[in-house]
């Protein structure tokens, strides 16, 4: 087991050539993880950043703005925003998932128990976490609020769904943190 977990450390170091060759039928996998893991780390960090410029500032200004600010939301939803932020997060959970695949050796208990397959475990699961508050909470939240539309954009319901999204939003944030955290600790854990 420790001979596939140290094959997919050699492939994620950049040493995809020399890991290549440890294991018959294993050429597909060693060719394909550094491009993966490339998409997992661009698409993490698009999805960090995007989800810190939403909660610190893009949603508290939309908040304070009340009613004048349905218009933006309701711009922001136009252009894609739900999509855009689905698409990146679907995507840095997929590719993490099949990245956790491959370095665990398909999951092989000896490889999840070591200290860098318990790092990347936590990682993983807080990931998951930010993405199930992201998908659950923040957008169907923002999706009720842009159909109030502006006259009720004042009233209770708009301001009990806006503190809704803020609270879920800095819980999402803080689990993306401890996910990047746990990501570039993995390798030397």
């Amino acid at each position: 087991m420790k001979k596939y977990f140290i094959t997919g450390l050699l492939i994620c170091a950049g040493g995809a050539s020399m890991a290549a060759g440890t294991q018959p039928g294993n050429d597909m996998t060693a060719s394909l993880f550094p491009w993966v893991r490339t998409l997992h780390i661009l698409m993490a960090a698009l999805w960090l950043g995007a989800g810190a410029l939403l909660t610190l500032y893009v949603l508290p200004t939309l908040r304070r703005l009340g009613a004048a600010g349905q218009p933006t939301l309701r711009s922001l939803e136009g252009l894609g925003l739900s999509r855009f932020m689905a698409a990146i997060g679907g995507l840095t959970l997929l590719s993490g998932l099949w990245l956790y695949w491959t370095l665990t050796a398909g999951l092989a208990t000896a490889a999840i128990r070591s200290p860098s397959g318990i790092v990347f475990g936590l990682g993983a699961l807080a990931g998951i976490l930010a993405g199930i508050v992201a998908g659950a909470v923040i957008s169907r939240s923002i999706k009720r609020l842009d159909a109030l539309g502006e006259r009720s954009a004042d009233g209770p319901e708009a301001l009990a769904l806006h503190h809704r999204i803020a609270r879920a939003s800095r819980l999402a944030l803080a689990l993306l943190l401890v996910a990047v955290v746990a990501m570039s600790l993995g390798h030397t854990a």
